[in-house]
């Protein structure tokens, strides 16, 4: 059976316009016949009547918002406050997508179309538009933000996840708040923090590193850095790495041994997970390996510093680390999570001043 996703970019390729696309594909959810819901919607496609302002796609979304949370008594300003949030969250998501919900400016026009007449649909407009993407990703926005919706469809399977992320346009300017699922499904920039953990023994430094729980959904067994994890909305950049630590290692950091190195972007995108990040890396300095793993954790490895570099500065195919009771463990290079030139460019430098 076909995603909705897929069945209104179908409806676009057929010759329907993106806002009847968009609409269609998911009115019947709420009673309403396809004719019923063409004629509801084809106004507003092309920027409302071809005038390239506010895009179609981002009308229909706003009309399922309607049909799912509108408000039908004049003089109740929580259901009002609860529907005109809402649209806000899904317009932001819709900005970070596409970076506008204006179609002059998403299609790259001076001004609006003089006439009213559409153009033809033929395979060079639709090779030339990105008007099918857009829908696409106007539709995923209204299956990530209502996903009550398809509880009981076995074609669609949703994150749920609650916590609230800020997020962020590609400048890293802030544009609002989305829920976890709607975060990774949208690929939606958001605030991540790096920790690197590291004690000197002697004249060396050796690096610790987590194996993250089988249990995980992404990335299970995989090596990590000592502590990854999301930055919640409204908590700061040194709250969240305090709070990851504690949580993944066990460890109490003392914020005066805790030094910021500086900023990294990561991308990351399989299947219908689309992770973007903006991480914040961090480096601890320990006296001694002290860690109680949680649940997200296995176990916690040691790497001498030499060592880690044969693999981020020679490329080694394997290196060797050491759990903490001393036991050696070889590391295969796949075996590791990537953030690519992260300990090049901020940590390495830290160890050379």
């Amino acid at each position: 059976m076909k995603s909705r996703v897929d069945q209104a970019v179908e409806l676009f390729m057929s010759g329907y316009n993106c806002c009847q696309s968009v609409f269609t594909a998911y009115s019947d959810l709420f009673g309403l016949d396809r004719e019923t819901s063409l004629r509801l919607s084809c106004s507003l496609g092309a920027g409302m009547g071809r005038m390239r302002e506010v895009c179609g796609t981002a009308s229909a979304m706003f009309m399922i918002a309607g049909l799912v949370c509108g408000n039908t008594d004049p003089a109740n300003q929580e259901a009002k406050t609860k529907n005109y949030e809402t649209v806000r969250r899904m317009a932001a998501a819709f900005k970070a997508v596409n970076h506008t919900i204006i179609c002059r400016e998403i299609l790259g026009l001076q001004e609006a179309e003089k006439s009213a007449a559409p153009s033809e649909r033929t395979p060079e407009y639709y090779q030339k538009r990105p008007c099918a993407r857009v829908v696409a990703s106007a539709a995923r926005i209204i299956e990530s933000t209502f996903p009550e919706l398809f509880a009981e469809e076995g074609d669609r399977q949703l994150p749920g996840e609650e916590e609230l992320f800020s997020v962020y346009d590609e400048e890293e300017n802030p544009i609002g708040e989305m829920k976890r699922g709607q975060v990774h499904q949208l690929g939606l920039w958001h605030q991540v923090i790096h920790c690197w953990m590291y004690a000197r023994q002697g004249d060396g430094i050796w690096l610790y590193f987590q194996q993250r729980a089988a249990s995980k959904k992404d990335f299970p067994g995989f090596y990590d850095l000592s502590s990854t994890g999301h930055v919640g909305a409204g908590e700061s950049f040194e709250e969240a790495v305090l709070r990851e630590v504690q949580e993944e290692t066990g460890v109490r950091i003392n914020p005066s041994r805790l030094s910021f190195l500086g900023q990294v972007r990561e991308e990351l995108h399989e299947g219908e997970f689309f992770d973007r990040e903006i991480g914040q890396v961090y480096l601890y300095e320990m006296d001694l390996p002290e860690f109680s793993p949680g649940e997200e954790v296995d176990r916690m490895i040691a790497v001498p510093l030499e060592e880690y570099e044969k693999k981020e500065l020679g490329k080694a195919p394997f290196i060797q680390g050491y759990t903490l009771e001393g036991e050696p463990v070889i590391i295969r290079e796949e075996e590791w999570c990537c953030h690519e030139g992260e300990y090049e460019g901020l940590v390495k430098p830290f160890f050379e001043q």
